[in-house]
């Protein structure tokens, strides 16, 4: 079965490179979750995909959330039900090791991965960046475009800036 999965990621990716975003062609968007429903964890119904999404292996995503053109999703993250994301997203969930100065950055490896819990009914605008220092987004949160978003967001929290701090709050 794990062999099947590794054929089905490939072909998602290839669909996701080669089909038009959801907006231009509803069909390939279809081809899309089919490849994605086998692929990956656990994808929920009527998610929208843009074109040249690179999604890792361990990946959830909830009904009817969309995801930009160019996103760059790895492993660990989980995304809640009515998520919009916008155009080139890019979440870190592990960074170089740099404890050590006797030794160069590169050799030193990498921190653990950390999961990220994206929250229901959250709007990611474009370029947003999520650090690894951040592992939950809350419900019904909005990280305006281009946010560099490092820590943890609160629900109902709108953030935005480098580092993203809260604009406002929605209730």
């Amino acid at each position: 079965m794990d062999r099947w999965r590794q054929i089905n990621r490939i072909a998602f990716h290839l669909t996701a490179r080669l089909l038009p975003a959801y907006k231009h062609c509803r069909w390939g968007n279809k081809v899309k979750n089919a490849f994605a429903k086998i692929a990956f964890s656990h994808v929920g119904e009527a998610v929208n995909w843009g074109k040249n999404v690179l999604i890792s292996a361990d990946f959830v995503i909830g009904d009817f959330s969309g995801v930009g053109d160019n996103a760059r999703i790895p492993k660990g993250v989980t995304i809640g039900n009515d998520v919009m994301i916008g155009r080139d997203l890019k979440i870190f969930t592990k960074n170089h090791k740099s404890d050590r100065t006797d030794i160069p950055m590169r050799l030193q490896g990498f921190t653990e991965i950390s999961s990220l819990v994206i929250g229901n009914d959250v709007w990611i605008g474009d370029d947003v960046i999520i650090t690894a220092g951040c592992c939950h987004i809350g419900e019904g949160s909005i990280l305006a475009a281009g946010a560099v978003v490092t820590k943890d967001v609160e629900p109902y929290c709108v953030v935005g800036g480098n580092p993203a701090k809260v604009i406002r709050y929605r209730k």
